[in-house]
């Protein structure tokens, strides 16, 4: 199932992330950092045009500490300027998040999400007249 991310749109995607075999969400919050990087996505080709990136640096992936054991301990987040800046078309797309232990730099978990980007009906075009 995708994400859906409306273009123009504030939002905030809260995630639950748990190990196989396991019921509780994993806490992220402590020693991670998370990076997100959104493409494209055309049939199988994960190889598309840039589309977004993400990061706890930017503070648009947020890695929830002692999250709840239902969740969530992810929060991914379009304020509406990054959201403007998605194009405005409808398209799937596909984003990875690694999220990195902070001690020894390595990637302790990677995680694929689908997206569904609609487009944003803008209200006045500059070419539009009355």
């Amino acid at each position: 199932m995708a994400i859906r991310i409306q273009r123009g749109l504030n939002q905030t995607v809260d995630v639950t992330y748990t190990l196989a075999g396991q019921t509780a969400a994993v806490d992220l919050g402590t020693g991670f950092t998370g990076e997100m990087i959104i493409r494209e996505r055309d049939g199988s080709d994960l190889q598309g045009k840039l589309i977004d990136t993400l990061s706890t640096a930017n503070a648009r992936v947020v890695l929830v500490s002692s999250p709840a054991a239902s969740g969530p301990n992810i929060q991914l987040k379009w304020d509406t300027e990054d959201s403007e800046a998605l194009p405005n078309k409808t398209q799937a797309a596909v984003g990875d998040l690694r999220i990195t232990a902070t001690a020894t730099g390595e990637i302790a978990h990677h995680i694929r999400f689908g997206f569904d980007i609609s487009e944003e009906v803008v209200a006045k075009l500059p070419s539009d007249t009355l």
